[in-house]
């Protein structure tokens, strides 16, 4: 992320969802509290709790989200916007997220 940026915040409920799959999306989340649970297609792929950043490979591939991310827990983030992310280090991001192996 480029520094000077402040960030926004949101708060989810338990079953919420923060992005759904085949939506636009260009910014990137925070996972500050809580824990949400990540599907594509339907199917149940991973459960993610704090810290982790979410939503970088909608801004790799195309802007699409790839994903559906639900809150299993009350969950709060802090959203980064498209401006604010080093583009450079998504592609390492992303290699740690990845679901096909």
């Amino acid at each position: 992320m480029r520094e000077g940026k402040e960030l926004e915040r949101r708060t989810l409920e338990q079953g919420d969802a923060l992005v759904k799959e085949g939506e636009e999306g260009g910014e990137l989340f925070l996972l500050l509290d809580g824990v949400v649970d990540i599907e594509v297609n339907g199917d149940p792929v991973a459960e993610i709790g704090p810290g982790a950043l979410l939503g970088e490979r909608a801004l790799l591939e195309g802007g699409k989200r790839t994903a559906t991310i639900w809150a299993k827990t009350p969950v709060r983030v802090a959203v980064v916007p498209p401006d604010a992310v080093d583009e450079s280090a998504l592609p390492e991001l992303a290699a740690s997220h990845r679901r096909e192996e």
